[in-house]
């Protein structure tokens, strides 16, 4: 097993395409680090800079104590697994796990003892005399992932390779990962843009835009603490609602205002004046009847209600239990505690810091 370790790395496409922006990561021994962002914002060149498969422009990759960024991919000792399998489609189950075996010229006895364990572990041992064309997705994918894992890697680089599976799949490889990666005890990195996989699989999320790092936390921190307001919008599913307004001096303390709703900040504000304040669809109080707000759109999910309302302010979700009784067209008044609000500096983006 291995650290992994990323100081000021940076990568320079030849077109001027910056992939990277001194971007310093340290990666702990064991830990399931998920890189998340939007397309383009440098997560899959970060990992294959750690494969060796990409050479950084600046900066040094560690493994443990040991620097790496000089070496070729073979003398690193990582697994990657990619979004398209890239199984052999010649060659069975069996011959598909036993290839990286066989490249290292490992005996007979050996090869076969690998891989009869590791497609124990994954339950495949009954798929080892078929071909890729005979599986399914999530067969193919645990063949993929067993390729990887029957190296005994110090390090496993996944780059989104859930994203081939439908939606119920998905959620049970989810399962099966998390499992897979509490089994085998080694350092995961792992590539998505999908909120979802990031938030229930990682140890720790660190958020990337424009080939730099944003945030780096454990998820349910990323969530309810956001940095800046990019994190806060890109994190959660609906994103995070904007009201611009202003933080004002009362007799018990600070309070926030906006043409939508007033809050009392549970804490001084050092910040004055104008402000943007972020709050979560499930943190939004609607009372029904009369208000500034009128229901323009209700999703309903079976476990949820979506209310999308068009107000003052804007366009803003709300998210309630599945017995809403709202229809479009209704009006709403909304409030908001104090304590469920994110303030952000209006023109840098950054959270605001509490007194």
């Amino acid at each position: 097993m291995a650290a992994v370790q990323l100081e000021h790395l940076r990568k320079e496409f030849a077109d001027g395409t910056i992939g990277t922006h001194d971007l310093s990561l340290q990666i702990e021994d064991g830990e399931f680090l998920t890189l998340l962002g939007p397309s383009g914002c440098g997560k899959t060149t970060t990992l294959r800079m750690i494969a060796g498969l990409e050479h950084p422009t600046g900066g040094s990759i560690f493994f443990g104590t040991r620097r790496v960024d000089h070496l070729a991919p073979a003398a690193r000792n990582v697994a990657m697994v990619f979004q398209s399998y890239a199984l052999y489609p010649h060659m069975t189950v069996r011959r598909n796990l036993e290839y990286p075996l066989r490249k290292r010229r490992l005996g007979p006895t050996e090869r076969a003892a690998r891989v009869h364990q590791t497609a124990a572990l994954l339950k495949i041992d009954g798929l080892l005399d078929r071909r890729p064309r005979e599986l399914s997705g999530g067969q193919q994918q645990r063949v993929a992932l067993g390729r990887a894992m029957v190296r005994d890697p110090d390090v496993f680089l996944l780059d989104e390779p859930l994203s081939n599976l439908d939606a119920e799949l998905r959620a049970h490889m989810r399962a099966e990962l998390i499992q897979l990666h509490h089994a085998l005890g080694r350092t995961m990195i792992y590539v998505t843009h999908d909120q979802m996989e990031a938030m229930t699989m990682s140890s720790r999320i660190a958020v990337l835009h424009q080939g730099r790092l944003q945030q780096l936390d454990r998820p349910d921190v990323v969530y309810h603490r956001p940095t800046n307001r990019f994190v806060a919008g890109f994190v959660g599913t609906p994103a995070m609602n904007f009201v611009a307004g202003e933080t004002i001096p009362d007799r018990a303390g600070t309070r926030f205002r906006s043409a939508l709703f007033e809050a009392q900040l549970p804490l001084e504000i050092e910040a004055k004046g104008k402000v943007l304040a972020g709050v979560r669809s499930e943190d939004l109080e609607l009372v029904a009847g009369a208000g500034a707000a009128r229901v323009a759109v209700v999703e309903t999910a079976g476990h949820e209600t979506l209310l999308w309302l068009d107000t003052a302010a804007g366009r803003i979700v709300s998210r309630t239990g599945p017995t809403a009784r709202l229809r479009p067209g209704d009006l709403v008044s909304v409030a908001v505690k104090g304590e469920k609000l994110h303030l952000f500096d209006n023109a840098t983006g950054v959270r605001l810091p509490v007194a």
